[in-house]
């Protein structure tokens, strides 16, 4: 990369442009769809065999698209001035001392997929960086058949080409080679001789080695740089396994050769650096990322190896979706995609002033409420009126509005609460069985005007003949029989009362 302070106003303004450049055919492409240590010394010791991790799902701030291509992209906008740092890949780096600058290597293990690795490479190809990536022999994309370790597949080679001699990129060996011999029975020895050989003979020129951190490291307890004479010693905490190996009732001798004898000028995990980060480390559940890194704590002089895993990265999701939504006790829930409407149905009397709501959204986005941020079975919300789900994609740059009406369901009781008889004492009956209402009384002055009181179910409305009731209060002729239907809130369900006067 070009230095000189002449130079700096043109380069920045030239990086800023391609930057927004790049960023604007990340958001045309296709989606695809998971602390900061500084290490005082040579890192001699640390192997990428983190475990598995669990992503976190519940934020109380904008979540961090951690691994994003945009994401790096921006990283290396921040990494472009020149005066200030010098970018390279390893084999360049370890030949690279300037106590002016902050030395920057950049490793990228291959690890399982080539296709996404060489999608990330062009994120650097198009920003001016370069870097390193190994390739896996035991990865699927390297072999012929998947199941057989012993021979390579030809279709990479196209691939290893295009970033070597194009793209400028280093493509180094990510040794799995003790795997290769204590799990397959391949003599590593000759394999690695004669895979050289091929890629060498077919212009890829490799120089460079780095440990694969296979899972069989953490069953065996071996390293892989282990294979390497050079790099043999020290022994490890938890990998003590470096000159034989406990298979069953076995102990298998781990063969070696030397790094000289492959034409190989380093391993990465043994080259002079001060500062390391990897996003192989897992603490707490999270793994490391680059917005991690504090780049004000580099200094001038320091050399920084940092690690990333292209497998675990991915182009940023447009899509800002509630893909589900319910709240407990709800009887129904429904999602109009189209017009991004949710319909939630729940019981009769319920507090809508407090509901928690649980959803999922669209992979990456969050949301708020009234600039709020949600969480899923954490915020409550009132739901007394439509509340609106802001919800924003990964990429930032695609925002929805979604609406929740939350209501009861339509009541189907339909029955008689209460009734009296304005000024009479006497006893009222009510059975819901037979659906009707007895008033005992020692007598009415007049049977034809009797003034009653009645409450019916919530929602209800009452009819006598075609004739609606409208409040709870009316006028009966008890001289005859009188029949009271109830309609229920549902507007389905209805029931006949009969009033009977008992003299």
């Amino acid at each position: 990369m070009i230095s000189g302070k002449s130079r700096t106003i043109y380069i920045t303004l030239s990086f800023s442009f391609a930057f927004f450049f790049l960023i604007n055919i990340l958001s045309a492409q296709d989606s695809n769809r998971d602390t900061v240590d500084f290490f005082p010394k040579r890192l001699t010791q640390r192997q990428d065999t983190s475990d598995g991790w669990k992503k976190h799902t519940v934020q109380t701030t904008e979540p961090d698209t951690n691994f994003t291509w945009e994401k790096y992209a921006s990283f290396l906008n921040k990494i472009s001035d020149t005066s200030k740092y010098t970018v390279l890949p390893l084999n360049e780096f370890r030949q690279t001392f300037n106590s002016r600058k902050i030395i920057i290597g950049l490793r990228h293990d291959i690890d399982n997929d080539l296709n996404v690795a060489y999608q990330f490479s062009e994120i650097e190809y198009k920003l001016g960086f370069r870097s390193t990536y190994f390739i896996l022999h035991t990865a699927p994309y390297y072999l012929e058949n998947p199941n057989n370790m012993a021979v390579h597949s030809e279709k990479i080679l196209p691939i290893l080409k295009i970033m070597q001699n194009k793209r400028h990129f280093e493509i180094g060996w990510h040794n799995d080679l003790v795997t290769l011999q204590i799990v397959y029975n391949i003599n590593p020895v000759t394999f690695l001789h004669s895979e050289l050989n091929w890629l060498r003979s077919n212009g890829i020129n490799i120089v460079g080695t780095a440990s694969h951190g296979s899972n069989y490291c953490k069953t065996y307890h071996y390293l892989n740089y282990y294979f390497f004479e050079e790099c043999t010693l020290p022994v490890q905490p938890n990998y003590t396994n470096n000159i034989t190996v406990p298979v069953g009732s076995k102990s298998i001798g781990i063969k070696k050769g030397n790094l000289k004898d492959f034409g190989l000028q380093y391993e990465a995990y043994f080259l002079n650096n001060n500062k390391y980060f990897s996003d192989a480390k897992i603490i707490d559940g999270v793994r490391w990322n680059i917005g991690m890194l504090d780049l004000s704590q580099l200094q001038p002089g320091d050399r920084v190896i940092i690690l990333l895993h292209p497998i675990h990265w991915h182009k940023a999701s447009e899509h800002a979706d509630i893909e589900s939504f319910s709240i407990p006790r709800q009887i129904s829930c429904s999602v109009d995609t189209i017009n991004s409407i949710i319909s939630v149905i729940m019981p009769p009397g319920t507090d809508r002033g407090s509901l928690t709501a649980d959803f999922t959204l669209s992979p990456g986005a969050y949301a708020k409420v009234a600039g709020r941020m949600q969480l899923s079975n954490v915020k409550m919300n009132n739901f007394n009126n439509p509340v609106v789900y802001k919800v924003y994609a990964e990429n930032s740059s695609v925002q929805n509005e979604w609406t929740v009406n939350v209501r009861y369901t339509r009541n189907h009781d339909c029955e008689i609460r209460s009734f009296a008889i304005k000024g009479q004492p006497g006893t009222v009956n009510i059975d819901t069985l037979e659906k009707s209402v007895s008033v005992k009384s020692t007598g009415f002055a007049n049977l034809k005007h009797v003034q009653v009181q009645f409450d019916v179910s919530p929602g209800a409305s009452t009819w006598i003949g075609k004739n609606k009731i409208f409040g709870n209060s009316l006028i009966l002729d008890l001289s005859k029989k009188v029949e009271i239907r109830i309609l229920a809130e549902d507007g389905i369900t209805s029931t006949i009362w009969n009033i009977k006067i008992q003299k």
